[in-house]
């Protein structure tokens, strides 16, 4: 899998984040193929990224996956779609079984790896759905037959364990949605994910039901949907859709509006529609928004604010309990899957830490040794030798910040340092030398974005440290030295020591030092 992530709320400049691919490049020539177990973002949203960036051979993912992914950017590698049980040999000891999975979309998988030193179970996104919109099980027997067999490591998914007891089925919206299209007579909103098509099928159901109109109001979302009906996971009556260009024929009672994000989140249309800022949906007083989705981590404030909004615009909102339900599995899920597949060694994946935590600690519960589970970091080597897992070192991963318009790569370094600019500022220290290195003109102190920067205790600070800028200097000379990028740093800790110790500040500090060579006459 080689799935993508949405920035954080402040992070500037950035439209995705994706993993590294610094040491699959660095190896590229050992590279085999990639796996996509599901078309969700987390998955794949980051393969057109690394097939920029990386060599690969061949792709083996889910007819939907496969579908999703933009054909300019897959041309020319070779494709094979997941069959529910076909094993994939590569080499003489490397087989990979898909199995069937329930998940928030069509045609998922979890992986079953046997190698010649052993054998893992990865889940891939999941959750256990006893009624499943497409009618598609969990295929239960591969997990329990690879029990038997013996699974050296399970490596499961995580990201909703804070949740006790089960997840719902994605079927229990579907009670919800009826009842908000029979009673509503104006027009619909539903914000969600994008990737959550089992919800998006049970809603085109119902519209039909209820005589609505669908409008799909955005390009990423219509792109998922469509890939789905091709490849005959999705639905769609030809009455039902309607397209931009014929809105004005239809009726606000009688219209169903879907939207999302440029990227498929959902926060991000929220807050253009709530600023009226949307280049389609102008709210209209009575306008009913449905809120189909739980705010990202850090959002709950954010999202709360721009519910307000809404209620300025005279709109109503509905959210919560019967429009959304848990997308991966809950802790009785998980507890499931550990015992049916009995793993001698376990790493929790997918989730935050304290996911990872309180999944260990459940895995400790069911029986298994506090030695074999293993939290890693991104980047950690996981290693499976004789049956036996163990750590083993760790590889450059940082996560890339990528902004889409430019095409460009930002480090996870960079973006600490511009993330401490916005929140320090910038001081700037301008001075002239001459070939001596004897201050000529200067030194000026120049703030930017620092709150602090003003009043009489700024103008105390610029002159005590334009005094200790002078002495430094003068050392420097006294020592016989000449390089301009040492007298550079020599200043620049100089001036940080003192901001630090007056004013408790780390402001990124750039020093500007013009030369002037003597003139011979």
């Amino acid at each position: 899998d080689f799935g993508m992530m949405l920035p954080s709320q402040g992070v500037t400049g950035v439209d995705l984040v994706f993993p590294s691919t610094i040491y699959l490049k660095q190896n590229e020539e050992k590279i085999k193929g990639l796996i996509l177990t599901s078309a969700h973002d987390d998955s794949s949203g980051g393969v057109s990224y690394l097939l920029q960036k990386v060599k690969i051979p061949k792709i083996w993912g889910s007819k939907l996956a496969l579908e999703t992914i933009s054909k300019d950017t897959i041309n020319g590698v070779s494709r094979e779609e997941l069959t529910p049980r076909k094993e994939i040999q590569i080499g003489e000891n490397f087989i990979i079984k898909p199995y069937h999975n329930t998940f928030v979309l069509p045609d998922s998988y979890g992986l079953i790896i046997q190698t010649g030193t052993g054998n893992i179970l990865y889940t891939g996104l999941f959750k256990i759905d006893q009624t499943p919109p497409d009618g598609m099980l969990l295929d239960y027997f591969s997990c329990a037959q690879a029990g038997e067999d013996g699974v050296d490591l399970l490596i499961s998914d995580s990201r909703d364990i804070e949740n006790t007891g089960y997840s719902h089925s994605e079927q229990k919206v579907s009670k919800r949605f009826d009842q908000i299209f029979k009673e509503t007579k104006s027009r619909i909103i539903i914000v969600g994910y994008a990737s959550n098509l089992h919800k998006y099928q049970i809603i085109f159901n119902l519209a039909q039901k209820n005589n609505k109109k669908v409008f799909i109001c955005s390009e990423y979302l219509n792109n998922k949907i469509q890939a789905a009906v091709r490849t005959g996971f999705f639905k769609i009556d030809k009455n039902t859709l309607v397209l931009e260009k014929d809105l004005q024929e239809v009726d606000d009672k009688d219209l169903v509006i879907l939207a999302c994000g440029k990227y498929g989140d959902f926060i991000s249309c929220l807050i253009e529609i709530s600023k009226q800022e949307h280049k389609i949906i102008k709210l209209k007083p009575k306008d009913t928004i449905v809120i189909s989705a739980n705010p990202p981590p850090g959002t709950v404030r954010l999202l709360a604010h721009t519910i307000d909004q809404l209620f300025i615009e005279k709109v109503q909102v509905t959210s919560g309990k019967g429009t959304h339900v848990l997308g991966h599995a809950a802790q009785e899920e998980v507890k499931f899957m550990l015992t049916v597949t009995k793993p001698r060694a376990f790493a929790p994946s997918h989730g935050e830490e304290r996911h990872l935590v309180i999944h260990e600690t459940l895995a400790e519960n069911i029986g298994i040794n506090p030695n074999d589970i293993h939290i890693l970091k991104n980047g950690e080597i996981l290693e499976l030798r004789d049956t036996v897992v163990k750590r083993a070192g760790k590889i450059q991963a940082e996560s890339i910040y990528y902004n889409q318009a430019q095409g460009l790569d930002i480090d996870e370094t960079t973006m600490l340092e511009r993330q401490t600019l916005s929140i320090e500022g910038t001081i700037t220290v301008g001075l002239t030398v001459d070939s001596e290195r004897n201050i000529i003109a200067g030194p000026e102190i120049f703030a930017e974005a620092c709150a602090f920067a003003k009043g009489k205790d700024w103008r105390a600070f610029c002159l005590g440290t334009i005094e200790l800028i002078k002495d430094a200097v003068k050392q420097f000379n006294e020592r016989g030295e000449k390089d301009i990028l040492n007298l550079k740093s020599l200043i620049r800790d100089t001036v940080n020591k003192n901001v630090l110790e007056l004013i408790g500040k780390r402001p990124l500090i750039n020093i500007a030092i013009q030369e002037i060579a003597e003139v011979k006459r």
